[in-house]
């Protein structure tokens, strides 16, 4: 609870944390960055940071040991799936009609922006550059708020995008040289935040109603609520959703300025995709999916303000393939291949997260042991064995986290001949010089 009613930063609400976390894994980030520690632990000392919430470093704590630990290794190699719907951010129009977010987000344009997340749209933010350097042309759906002032090269292609076919969004401030083929009225915040939730809401829906007969998205929800967003490596979608239904708490709630506190919610997803299989990466299990009117769909219920990622595959996961050569000399070093296969015994075309355990003959963990992503459905993993490692019997476990299936091998490992050579001369010397005390 708030214990510092002078604080200029307070800690952010668990639930907060939670949902934008799950917006920001949706995404190709390389890392994750949080900005205030002291408001995250208790700190002595004066700082702008207040640590006002005890609960957000434990939610913290369970996101990174339950999803970016087990996940990240897989995530890193999954790419963006590419957006046709782009949202302009002007610059031109910043700097002679003050329009815009100046990079906060905040604004009409960062509201539109929330907006088209809610219409279930994945919007790729552009700017004058690169309208400049690339075009438009992989594009079907421009947005143009704020965009009051443009250049006359960033007009003339945006009349060429419209021409050949492009579908462009804008607001009654649109630069007079381009004609929107859809117009949505800007939105001004009222500091209510459900109704003005409400109130833009009721716009993406407005937008959805417009665009649907000239767009097809390719992933979807049943609900505004849930928020749909996709990356895909080769055949395999990834599916991620993140429930943004919310109430008023008693925390910050009270004031009517932010709605803390996640509610549960259930909604039917689709990819635009005839057939696939399934799995729940956090959950590690296969999900039942259905397919109608030539959408892939699956239910899924959210906790509050929780998220999910779902792999969807060509083929469905069998088994857990581990080749491994069954001797190995300490000393050396020992390749061991790692398959995910479907019925035919070929690799998944997917990134497929796994977790491998490497024990040696006393049951301990091994350099080596962790969590891992396959390339194409195989991994290949070369084990460093140390001169002193034991000798034994050692045991490779590998469990892939879509749908829980394991496989183990055996190898056994023993001296190399120069390694006894070498050994054998040093007892037999340290006997000569009566320095000979045992050993194995």
């Amino acid at each position: 609870m708030d214990t510092d009613p002078d604080a200029a930063f307070l800690t952010i609400a668990p639930m907060h944390l939670r949902e934008t976390f799950w917006t920001k894994l949706a995404r190709p980030v390389r890392g994750i960055m949080y900005h205030g520690w002291e408001s995250l632990v208790p700190q002595s000392g004066e700082s702008a940071y207040r640590y006002t919430h005890p609960q957000t470093q434990h939610e913290l704590r369970r996101l990174i040991k339950e999803v970016v630990e087990p996940l990240g290794p897989t995530l890193l190699q999954v790419p963006d799936r590419p957006s046709d719907v782009a949202f302009l951010e002007s610059f031109a129009s910043q700097m002679f009609a003050q329009r815009g977010t100046y990079g906060w987000g905040e604004g009409w344009s960062g509201d539109a922006y929330q907006m088209l997340l809610w219409a279930h749209l994945q919007p790729e933010i552009i700017y004058d550059e690169t309208v400049k350097t690339n075009g438009l042309d992989r594009y079907s759906v421009l947005v143009m708020m704020d965009c009051d002032v443009l250049t006359a090269g960033v007009a003339a292609t945006v009349q060429a995008f419209q021409a050949r076919g492009g579908v462009v969004v804008g607001d009654e401030r649109l630069c007079p040289a381009i004609q929107a083929d859809i117009t949505l009225a800007s939105y001004t915040r009222t500091g209510k935040a459900d109704e003005d939730r409400a109130a833009l809401i009721a716009k993406s829906a407005e937008l959805r109603a417009a665009l649907d007969t000239r767009y097809q998205r390719y992933c979807d929800a049943s609900t505004p609520d849930v928020v749909p967003r996709c990356r895909s490596y080769g055949s395999t979608d990834y599916l991620f959703a993140v429930n943004d239904r919310r109430e008023f708490g008693d925390y910050v709630g009270q004031y009517g300025l932010v709605m803390e506190n996640g509610v549960p919610a259930t909604a039917v997803l689709s990819l635009a995709r005839s057939s696939g299989h399934v799995y729940d990466l956090v959950e590690g299990c296969a999900l039942d999916a259905h397919v109608r009117d030539g959408r892939l769909t699956v239910a899924h219920t959210f906790g509050p303000c929780d998220g999910c990622v779902l792999m969807v595959t060509e083929r469905a996961i069998n088994a857990v393939r581990v080749n491994v050569a069954q001797e190995a000399h300490l000393g050396g070093r020992l390749s061991c291949t790692i398959s995910v296969v479907d019925q035919e015994e070929e690799p998944i075309d997917a990134v497929v997260p796994l977790r491998v355990d490497i024990l040696d003959p006393a049951g301990a963990q091994a350099e080596g042991s962790g969590y891992y992503g396959t390339e194409h459905g195989q991994l290949t993993l070369t084990l460093d064995l140390a001169p002193n490692d034991r000798r034994g019997l050692w045991q490779i476990s590998v469990r892939e986290l879509a749908s829980r299936r394991r496989a183990t091998a055996d190898f056994r490992t023993q001296d190399n001949d120069h390694l006894k050579t070498e050994r054998g001369t040093m007892m037999y010397m340290a006997k000569r010089t009566g320095r000979f005390r045992g050993g194995r």
